[in-house]
């Protein structure tokens, strides 16, 4: 039964894990070359200014530039009410009764004790979270 609820579990993190780590990919590219077009906006912005202002002159006004834009992409963070968290699948507890309830004929008293006082836990812990 052990083995079987270590290879249930180690699926469901392979599972989790794969989910989460091809969009964080994706991101990671992403914001690399959106942080190279980025540095090359600025760049254009300084060689256009520098002639007229300087280079010192030029440089503050990027700065600026950059300060601006910061605070207006962080604009919708600050003011962004949070949407409540999404329930809980409640498909892994139903999966691992049905394998409880599947070795169970070849378990000894006490494994079966256990079980049930762990089964007990988990559906009191479940029966709690559905409350909030």
């Amino acid at each position: 039964m052990r083995t079987e609820i270590v290879a249930f579990a180690q699926a469901q993190a392979r599972a989790a894990a794969r989910r989460a780590a091809i969009p964080a990919a994706f991101a990671l590219a992403g914001g690399l070359f959106v942080l190279f077009a980025v540095a090359g906006l600025f760049a254009a912005l300084f060689f256009w200014f520098e002639p007229e202002h300087g280079p010192i002159a030029a440089s503050l006004i990027c700065a600026a530039v950059a300060i601006v834009l910061a605070i207006v992409s962080l604009l919708p963070l600050m003011f962004k009410r949070r949407r409540p968290a999404p329930p809980p699948s409640e498909g892994t507890l139903p999966q691992l009764v049905s394998l409880v309830a599947k070795t169970a004929p070849n378990m000894e008293p006490r494994q079966l004790i256990l079980t049930a006082a762990v089964l007990g836990v988990a559906l009191v812990l479940s029966a709690r979270g559905n409350k909030k």
